[in-house]
């Protein structure tokens, strides 16, 4: 059965064409590339589609469509050829010669799994997992990585288990799940998509699975001791959103917990490192909560030009 690679890039090209690289190492290489460049058809695409060459199709969007939106222009394609799977790669991820197989051989031995992930670890000379799993708290809306952290020679118990969503930077999604479900929400622009679409996806009856036996290399690029104002922004917004659409539980009561722990925590980071930037990191969760109880989703360009909290740092 055949497998469609679906890899988003934005901006700068190496990242996925590093990626591209360590995916054609595969022991399975029985699949159809294609990259989705989140942007116009200008220069840098024409760039992108020429190192790429042969080897995939290169589409433009056009715009920042967001994770989901930039990732559906490369399904949708993909779905109307005949293949039975879809990965979807972030592009800063590096995959071994056998996760591609060993994901597909899951698939395949569990017919009523819709999306199955793999052990994901950090990049670096001490190996340590980033995803393994991940857990809903469905009275409060918290997300959390299972064995975070943690060193792989020092997590025992099963290699195959149920999980509350597989984390949106390397699904492997059965097409039959596609279909039945449809592909995932565009409206968030970045994160909880996959969470959301996991979610759905339980209800109609579908398992969503990790399997630790197939591993591979997140590289997190985005991370960093200071929150960037799109992550705090998003984060904030969207997890209203979760709540209340995909879960069905008071969403002030989830920001509030939010408030709580996650924007807790990166405020007191804030506080140490950045102080001249705490009331923009307040304004910036106002603002999400604000834009989420008035149903305002989607791109918002006057997060994306937002001071940045290292800005604050050059004043000094």
């Amino acid at each position: 059965m055949r497998t469609a690679v679906v890899v988003l890039n934005y901006g700068d090209p190496d990242d996925t064409l590093e990626c591209v690289a360590s995916l054609e190492r595969s022991e399975d290489l029985d699949f159809d590339l294609y990259v989705v460049d989140n942007g116009p058809d200008d220069e840098k695409h024409a760039a992108l589609r020429d190192a790429i060459g042969e080897r995939g199709t290169v589409l433009a969007t056009g715009e920042n469509l967001g994770y989901a939106g930039g990732n559906n222009v490369g399904v949708r394609k993909a779905l109307e050829t005949d293949v039975q799977y879809v990965w979807i790669l972030n592009p800063d991820t590096r995959v071994g010669p056998r996760t591609l197989g060993t994901l597909i051989e899951h698939l395949q031995a569990y017919p009523d799994c819709g999306v199955v992930g793999s052990r994901i670890l950090y990049g670096g000379k001490e190996p340590r997992i980033w995803f393994d799993g991940a857990t809903i708290d469905r009275t409060t809306g918290a997300t959390s990585h299972v064995n975070n952290g943690k060193a792989p020679a020092a997590v025992g118990g099963r290699k195959v288990v149920d999980v509350d969503y597989v984390t949106g930077a390397a699904p492997l999604i059965r097409r039959a799940a596609l279909d039945h479900v449809g592909l995932m929400p565009e409206h968030y622009f970045l994160y909880f998509e996959e969470t959301d679409w996991c979610v759905r996806l339980q209800d109609a009856g579908w398992r969503t699975m990790v399997n630790r036996t197939a591993s591979m290399v997140h590289l997190k690029r985005s991370s960093g001791s200071l929150p960037q104002p799109y992550y705090i922004y998003y984060m904030t917004r969207n997890r209203y959103g979760f709540a209340r659409d995909a879960l069905g539980i008071d969403p002030d009561a989830s920001v509030a917990h939010l408030q709580e722990t996650f924007l807790k925590a990166w405020r007191k980071k804030v506080e140490d490192g950045a102080p001249a930037w705490l009331e923009r990191f307040d304004e910036l969760v106002t603002m999400a909560v604000e834009d989420a109880r008035a149903g305002r989703f989607g791109r918002n360009d006057l997060v994306t030009h937002f001071p940045r909290a290292e800005e604050s740092l050059a004043g000094r």
